[in-house]
């Protein structure tokens, strides 16, 4: 399940991320809209965390739970951040910042259950051929 979190928070996230250029220039109604620098950092910042979330679905498809699970709840808090508009000017329109929350929390919920359920899932991979000394003749 929290694969499947990954896929749909990272998706939406990035959606929303490449969809921030057109909106963000015809929002407020004026065609020459001039983007500033943290407007571009953080839409960098923001692609560069959904993909990191889509990672984390192949992280925690392969069963490598606890580092899914790290890399999403930080990702996750970096979208969040940035989505409810606490760096920069990010946040152009109601709609758009409701979606990339959403999606941010769904990264930070499948992040947490990849981080807290990363020793009880997996088998652990047997000793006895690891640890036993070889005896010789």
């Amino acid at each position: 399940m929290a694969a499947a979190l990954f896929v749909i928070g990272g998706v939406i996230s990035l959606v929303i991320s490449i969809l921030a250029i057109p909106i963000a220039s015809i929002y407020p109604f004026t065609l020459p809209a001039s983007f500033s620098f943290v407007f571009a950092v953080v839409l960098v910042v923001s692609l560069i965390c959904s993909l990191g979330a889509i990672h984390c679905y192949t992280l925690a498809s392969r069963r490598l739970l606890s580092q899914a699970g790290m890399r999403g709840i930080i990702f996750g808090a970096i979208l969040l951040t940035l989505s409810l508009g606490l760096v920069g000017t990010f946040r152009v329109a109601n709609v758009n910042s409701q979606l990339g929350a959403v999606s941010a929390i769904l990264v930070l919920i499948a992040g947490a259950m990849s981080f807290v359920l990363r020793e009880s899932v997996l088998p652990r991979p047997p000793t006895m051929f690891h640890e036993q000394p070889i005896a010789q003749r």
